[in-house]
This record gives structure tokens, C-alpha cells and sequence, in this order.
């Protein structure tokens, strides 16, 4: 009898963690379709094949749930975006910048969340803080000066790399989570590497010079 409690508990435990992830990856789905403010927990306890109520069971509300998603993406980006700098230190100031923006785009076309979100939720906010986890995306952005001054020896001033990768971020928020909007304006298709290879043409463009002033200062 014993055993068989075990068993039971063990399968429910399990079953509860499989329905916690339905609802997260459901959220993710739904809220890189439509903002926070238009999103129901009922499309996403449809989204997710669950009832309505388990939505509140496991998070309470959408604002919790929506924070718990944007934590879960921003853990998921760090390492990836950490990675990016490897080895840039021993190439020349164009040949590593031109790596940095491949390996972001190969991670940010493939998995857009981060972005799309953060471009669908940009013209409804009010107070920032009317959007929860939206705090997520100043630190990503904190993150991204912390592995360039760890990884790279940076000369420009403290003002000029924070708008440096705030116009950089900001732009690829445009670029890329707005993507099927933006590649459309161009006569393109967003999914196609003719439209990434436009968005690496006008990163290299605009923000080649900039990353080299910072390096060497001047």
C-alpha cells in the first residue's frame, strides 16, 4: 500500500511539472501573438490543452504568469548571449563585430521570443511597470554590457556604451521582433536569408564605427 502511495504521488508530481510547462511554453506561444494587455489566461489555458482554472492554480494570475515566462526566456538568453563574444578579443575590430552580429542573429532569428515580445508590448506601455517581467529586458541589456566589458577592453565612456547598446537592442527589438513587418516594408521574405542578410548589411552599417570608437576610445 505503501508503495502504491509513492507511486501515486511520484506520478502526480510529474504530472503537475507536465502541466507547469504546458502552461509556460502555451504563454510563450500566446504572448509572442498578442500583447500582455490583449492576452487572456483563456487563450492560453486553450493554448495549453488545460482547464481555465489551472492557470490560477499554478500562477495565480496573468501578470504572474507572464513574469514567470519572461524570467524563464531571459535564463534561457544569457547564456547564449555570453557566448557571443568568445574569441572576438583576438580578431581584428571588423571581423569580430561581423561574428558578434552572426552569432546573435543565428540565436535571435531562430528564437525571437525575447524580441517579439518585447515589440509587441513596446506601444502599450503606459508606466513600464504596467508590464510585468518587463524589467527582464533592462537587464538583458545590463547583461550585454557586462559580457563586453568582461570579454573586451572597452575605451569609450560609460554614457557612450550604454546608448551604444541601448540603440543596438532597441534596434534589433525593430529588426527583428517586428520582423514580418519590417522585412514586408522591404519586399522580402522575413523567414528567408535574403532579410538576415539585410539585417547583418544595416547592423555592420550603422554600428561598426560606434563599436570601434568604443574600443579604441576615440
Amino acid at each position: 500500500m505503501e508503495k502504491l502511495k509513492k507511486t501515486i504521488r511520484k506520478h502526480s508530481t510529474a504530472n503537475e511539472k507536465t502541466a507547469r510547462e504546458r502552461i509556460l511554453l502555451a504563454a510563450r506561444e500566446v504572448f509572442s501573438s498578442y500583447s500582455f494587455k490583449t492576452a487572456s489566461t483563456r487563450m492560453i489555458a486553450k493554448q495549453a490543452g488545460v482547464e481555465h482554472p489551472m492557470i490560477h492554480y499554478y500562477f495565480g494570475s496573468k501578470e504572474k504568469l507572464f513574469y514567470a515566462m519572461a524570467e524563464a526566456i531571459y535564463n534561457e538568453t544569457i547564456p547564449a548571449q555570453e557566448s557571443w563574444y568568445e574569441g572576438l578579443d583576438t580578431m581584428s575590430f571588423k571581423e569580430g563585430f561581423s561574428l558578434f552580429i552572426d552569432r546573435m542573429l543565428d540565436y535571435t532569428m531562430d528564437k525571437p521570443d525575447a524580441l517579439r515580445i518585447a515589440a509587441l508590448n513596446a506601444v502599450n506601455i503606459g508606466n513600464i511597470e504596467e508590464i510585468p517581467g518587463y524589467r527582464f529586458i533592462i537587464m538583458s541589456m545590463a547583461a550585454m554590457r557586462r559580457g563586453m566589458e568582461e570579454k573586451l577592453t572597452l575605451q569609450g565612456s560609460s554614457r557612450e556604451i550604454e546608448m551604444f547598446i541601448y540603440c543596438f537592442y532597441s534596434l534589433m527589438i525593430s529588426l527583428v521582433g517586428a520582423r514580418s513587418c519590417q522585412a514586408q516594408i522591404l519586399n522580402m521574405n522575413p523567414l528567408e536569408e535574403q532579410y538576415r542578410t539585410w539585417v547583418k548589411d544595416a547592423s555592420m552599417t550603422l554600428f561598426f564605427p560606434w563599436f570601434k570608437k568604443i574600443l579604441v576610445g576615440q
